[in-house]
């Protein structure tokens, strides 16, 4: 090691120092990964909710749903997509139109917004 500089000295030694940690730890179980391993996560119960959907003027509807004491908010889907996020058990969408057919789900989620209850999902077309 005469020919080597101080500075190319300490860059081997810290590595060599460097590695000697990392294949401590991977000895230990806690340098590596397994790749391809699989931790199942215990998903919450999922309650059903009951859905009714009711006209109550030309181009509203009236969304109800059953409650459940675990939810602390629940998410009315139309079609899908988010419509609104509500501490009630029912929702007037006045944003519908004639002739058209809507399919709604309520999801009710915990206060750490865990899914647990949801309703099926109900349709309902609006006729002239």
């Amino acid at each position: 090691m005469s020919h080597m500089t101080a500075f190319t000295r300490s860059l081997l030694l810290r590595s060599a120092a460097a590695s000697i940690i990392l294949g401590s730890l991977a000895a230990c179980g806690g340098g590596e990964l397994a790749v391809g391993v699989v931790v199942p996560v215990q998903q919450p119960v999922v309650a059903p909710l009951t859905l009714a959907l009711t006209r109550v003027g030309p181009e509203a509807i009236a969304v109800d749903w059953s409650d459940d004491p675990l939810v602390a908010r629940f998410v009315v889907l139309r079609d899908g997509v988010s419509l609104a996020t509500v501490t009630t058990t029912s929702l007037i969408d006045a944003s519908v139109f004639i002739n058209e057919t809507y399919c709604y789900q309520v999801q009710g989620f915990d206060a750490a917004w865990l899914l647990v209850a949801a309703s099926s999902i109900g349709c309902v077309t609006i006729f002239p």
